[in-house]
């Protein structure tokens, strides 16, 4: 299970929980008093619960595996608790989920996130893993569970930089099993490279850019054939894209590697001549040429990339980013030379 909880969470928690009295142990005049702060704080670490169930609702069905997934963290969680709390806690998570298992309203789901503001961030940040855990849990995402995760995190008060991590830990993994198999469209492809719809042309190419040397450093490091397989597929989405995005026309696609079409037999009876795709070379992968193009449309495309990086240059860059800078306007004219010869 993600998240597993350090050992400063539960030393807080355990220290709340003694500031209120949950030890119960002193004739303290305020006792009452302290027994409502103490039912308030286990309300509000079982409202994890509740969101977690109103993210597996996101596509209308709270399905085993869901379900599964919420309990093994529900137990997870509550191992770690000290013995004193730990009981309670249980009885009281699996109360929510019971009550939440009927339907979670847009008032209960407020009111659930709304309990969680005394608790530390660290909490916040872990119900919000737990919602993409169980969002993952049936190897599918639908852009209605993405729109629930969205509200989660707002009213978590979760930051963009930690949702993408966890998007990027739970949900990325099979957003691109779902691309490279065909199984989603145009807008969903861009959302995965994370293109905006509302970006310019150049911004959706430079973005193209950096997906394809990120999938391409992924592949040449992985491990494992069905990961290399995977990058390979994600190259050739995003070589598509960039098609579309240049010519507007939407290019034929791919072959499906996984299951190829059977061959014509040659009339000869000699066998067919297996092709071998084109590989960039290491000045195309950093600016990102589409080995498709034409000459004419790749020396367009340098123009387009060339004033791109300049207008960076104009910036205030630290060394890392001026070097960089450096390195793909060098590519881009050793690169130009090699397409006009070609003309």
């Amino acid at each position: 299970m993600g998240f597993l909880v350090g050992i400063a969470i539960w030393l807080g928690i355990l220290l709340v929980f003694k500031l209120i009295g949950n030890l119960g142990s002193s004739p303290n005049p305020a006792a009452q008093s302290r027994s409502s702060e103490e039912q308030e704080m286990l309300e509000a670490l079982a409202s994890s619960m509740t969101v977690g169930i109103y993210c597996a609702l996101g596509d209308g069905n709270l399905d085993n595996r869901e379900l599964a997934t919420l309990r093994r963290w529900k137990s997870d969680f509550v191992s770690k608790t000290p013995d004193e709390i730990g009981p309670r806690l249980d009885a009281a998570m699996e109360a929510e989920i019971q009550k939440s298992q009927r339907g979670v309203t847009e008032e209960n789901l407020h009111q659930a996130c709304l309990s969680q503001r005394p608790l530390p961030d660290q909490f916040k940040v872990m119900t919000m893993g737990l919602a993409f855990e169980i969002v993952a849990a049936d190897r599918k995402v639908q852009p209605t569970e993405m729109a629930s995760l969205h509200k989660v995190a707002r009213l978590l008060a979760i930051s963009d930089e930690t949702f993408k991590r966890l998007e990027e830990k739970h949900l990325k993994p099979i957003q691109i099993a779902a691309a490279t198999s065909g199984h989603t469209n145009a807008s969903e492809q861009e959302r995965l490279l994370g293109i905006d719809p509302a970006w310019s042309k150049e911004q959706k190419l430079a973005q193209l850019t950096t997906e394809f040397a990120k999938y391409n450093a992924r592949m040449q490091s992985a491990k494992d054939e069905t990961q290399r397989a995977q990058c390979r597929r994600m190259l050739e989405l995003i070589a598509a894209l960039r098609e579309e995005i240049i010519t507007g026309r939407k290019p034929a696609p791919p072959p499906n590697r996984d299951t190829p079409p059977p061959l014509p037999r040659p009339a000869s009876g000699a066998p067919r001549p297996v092709i071998p795709l084109p590989v960039g070379s290491k000045d195309e992968i950093l600016i990102g040429v589409d080995l498709t193009l034409s000459p004419r449309q790749k020396l367009s495309l340098l123009a387009d990339e060339e004033a791109r990086w300049q207008g960076r240059m104009s910036n205030q860059l630290p060394p890392a980013a001026l070097a960089k800078c450096q390195a793909a306007l060098q590519a881009i004219r050793r690169l130009r030379n090699v397409y006009q010869a070609q003309l």
